[in-house]
């Protein structure tokens, strides 16, 4: 049996509805609570609050629509210079700003 995080998780038909009301209750949580980093294995890097007081899925929109991996976690991005990050498209020109 494979453990996953909260965050992982997502509602299945055949699920109870206690646990399909948590599924429902998990994005309005995520976005109301503060992650501790520690090594960032557990700590999403666009859509957990992390790094100032919102999300950087919701600071930063546009990156978030275009990055490549929504899922990756803050140490797996921070555990190299340039940040391992990968866009749809280049960042270049007004894009970059």
């Amino acid at each position: 049996m494979q453990s996953k995080t909260l965050a992982q998780v997502t509602a299945r038909p055949n699920d109870s509805p206690f646990w399909k009301g948590l599924m429902r209750m998990k994005a309005l949580f995520f976005h109301r609570v503060k992650f501790f980093v520690g090594n960032g294995m557990t700590t999403r890097f666009w859509e957990d609050t992390w790094l100032g007081k919102t999300p950087l899925a919701i600071q930063y929109p546009n990156l978030y629509n275009i990055v490549q991996r929504k899922e990756d976690y803050v140490g797996t991005v921070l555990q190299s210079v340039p940040l391992n990050i990968q866009f749809r498209r280049s960042l270049v020109g007004e894009r970059w700003n």
